[in-house]
């Protein structure tokens, strides 16, 4: 499979890449392949990367508050993107960028309605931060009694340390839980490298690509 690759606020594709590295060489070597694009808004450096890699910075909308319209302008930015360098057959995002991931499932299903294909075969949230309803304004939350209206299948990874812990699992509530598969490192707000969290993530990241394929 090919993924879109979405990084966290205030970092960059070419610093997710660097944070994912153990994950996507091990997935790279198994054929899937990875594109990290930027956010479309410039940023000041995340505060525990400054000094340690070099800019440019960028955040898919604004951090810390509701976006409002930026979440529809990250989401269209991010469509066109898309266009000039997929197709893309899964997304993979961390924190913010997971975040933004969700959100352009629910606006590809609320403008394509729900008997068109998904946008993507499969997903992968990493350290998600919760996601927006499309106006921008408050979290996303299913009504209740509500479908979770991600029904394809996805791998969520968190971090019990993570001060976006609760975000994390919120997210893994709102799909499909048939088809959903959650992995906690155990850790703060970030991938791991050590061989055991490694392979455990790209376990559920494959039993996800693999289910993906059957039902497609």
């Amino acid at each position: 499979m090919r993924f879109l690759c979405l990084h966290g606020g205030s970092t960059s594709g070419e610093i997710f890449e660097i944070q994912s590295g153990g994950l996507v060489q091990s997935l790279e070597a198994k054929g899937h392949k990875f594109t990290f694009i930027n956010g479309r808004l410039n940023s000041d450096c995340e505060p525990e990367l400054r000094g340690i890699v070099p800019p440019p910075f960028f955040n898919h909308y604004p951090r810390d508050i509701a976006p409002g319209e930026d979440l529809l302008k990250a989401i269209e930015y991010t469509l066109r993107t898309m266009q000039r360098e997929g197709p893309f057959d899964a997304v993979m995002g961390f924190s913010q960028g997971a975040a933004l991931a969700y959100s352009l499932l629910l606006h590809y299903a609320e403008r394509n309605g729900p008997s068109a294909p998904p946008l993507f075969k499969a997903a992968v949230f990493i350290c998600a931060g919760a996601p927006y309803e499309l106006a921008g304004k408050t979290t996303f939350s299913l009504p209740e009694g509500a479908d979770a209206p991600v029904k394809i299948p996805t791998a969520h990874i968190v971090g019990k340390q993570d001060s976006l812990y609760a975000q994390g699992v919120k997210l893994y509530g709102l799909c499909d839980p048939s088809n959903a598969e959650l992995y906690d490192h155990g850790s703060k707000h970030m991938i791991p490298f050590d061989a055991k969290n490694n392979d455990a993530m790209v376990g559920i990241i494959e039993r996800v690509i693999e289910r993906a394929s059957k039902e497609n």
